[in-house]
């Protein structure tokens, strides 16, 4: 397994991942410039598991695992994972306001789980622009609003 800095597939990633699925990651990674200069492992999850994605942030190399075939949206929740704390709060509220406002619509192909919880697809698929704008806004919120993640929610309620 190398280090040097770029993401690196697991010898299981490799047989489990197909060229289309690896493409999409590293796609998706291209959008995470400041992780250019580290090392960054890509594993495999098994199919079923419970968990779509991890993330080891603080590991070296740096870490993340994926079922085969999860969404761009996934991919990009644990990447962001690996950039907390770097201006990006930590949690998993946190993590999807800042990985929906950092993809572009188009990669935005799953609803994110955290921040919008009970949202049926067809409510995620009608918002899903406003979404990012509202997270987008959010963050620019977070300077002078303690509870950004309140009104966000309050926002998106809004929605119907």
């Amino acid at each position: 397994m190398q280090t040097t800095p770029g993401i690196r597939f697991t010898s299981r990633a490799e047989r489990e991942f197909d060229p289309l699925f690896k493409q999409r990651i590293l796609k998706v990674y291209s959008k995470f410039p400041e992780l250019g200069s580290r090392p960054v492992i890509c594993g495999s999850i098994s199919r079923g598991s419970r968990y779509l994605g991890t993330a080891c942030s603080w590991t070296y190399p740096q870490k993340v695992s994926l079922q085969p075939g999860v969404g761009n949206t996934t991919i990009a929740h644990e990447l962001t994972h690996l950039v907390q704390g770097n201006g990006i709060p930590h949690g998993e509220k946190q993590c999807d306001i800042w990985t929906v406002a950092r993809l572009d619509l188009e990669l935005l192909d799953e609803k994110p789980h955290y921040i919008l919880r009970g949202w049926k697809r067809d409510r995620w698929v009608r918002h899903k622009a406003a979404v990012r704008q509202l997270c987008i806004q959010s963050i620019k919120e977070r300077d002078v609003r303690r509870n950004y993640i309140v009104w966000l929610s309050q926002e998106f309620r809004k929605m119907k």
